[in-house]
């Protein structure tokens, strides 16, 4: 009997480690998801502020290569969220408008293989650049516009999720992205040519597909 258990234990083990990979090859995926930007601190001559968000949305595609255990892509990300609330240079109240970023990505996966081959959970991580574009518009003066402006700045994600193989060329992931940048700047409207610093961080809940030709 207890030869016969390690028996099992043993082809377990051995099952486990040894996994098949999917076979190698190239992909490309779609992503939609939600985004939920940070509040963002406003730093400039005047002073700081706060800028608060609703809950955005994000669209994505990627073109890589799967060599088994881990992949590298190349992604194009779009995310908007509109403007909630403003408070800091002597004025508190809503505020008009969107900020929204366009992103191009260099990433890295790195695919965990389980024991079944349906079901790969995956971290991840990559580097690039984006345009963060902010229009501002203040609802107290007939929605003036105090912000129309963007910036080119470097972009940095981590990530973290599981793919459900549905068949040898589908799957379906269900992630986590944390996407941010180096501050961007722009200018105010009115201003006298003054400029702001912003900041940029998001959590992103991601819903995707890959399809492996």
């Amino acid at each position: 009997m207890k030869s016969r258990m390690a028996f099992v234990f043993c082809v377990i083990v051995v099952a486990f480690f040894a996994a098949p990979a999917l076979a190698a090859g190239p992909y490309a995926g779609g992503q939609v998801g939600a985004v939920f930007l940070s509040d963002s601190t406003l730093s400039g001559p005047g002073g700081s502020a706060d800028l608060s968000f609703d809950t955005g949305y994000g669209l994505g595609v990627s073109a890589g290569y799967d060599f088994g255990t881990y992949r590298l892509e190349g992604e194009f990300a779009y995310r908007v969220n509109d403007h909630d609330s403003f408070s800091g240079f002597g004025v508190t109240g809503p505020v008009g408008g969107d900020t929204s970023s366009m992103a191009l990505m260099a990433n890295i996966y790195y695919d965990f293989r389980t024991v079944s081959p349906t079901f790969v959970p995956y971290i991840g991580g990559g580097i690039g650049f984006a345009s963060i574009s902010v229009d501002a518009t203040d609802p107290s003066v007939g929605g003036a516009k105090v912000i129309d402006d963007d910036d080119m700045v470097f972009a940095y994600q981590i990530a973290a999720g599981v793919g459900f193989a549905v068949n040898q060329q589908v799957t379906i992931d269900l992630g986590y992205k944390y996407f941010a940048t180096s501050d961007p700047s722009f200018e105010v409207i009115g201003a006298g040519g003054a400029k702001i610093d912003a900041e940029y961080g998001s959590h992103n809940i991601i819903l995707g597909l890959r399809y492996r030709f």
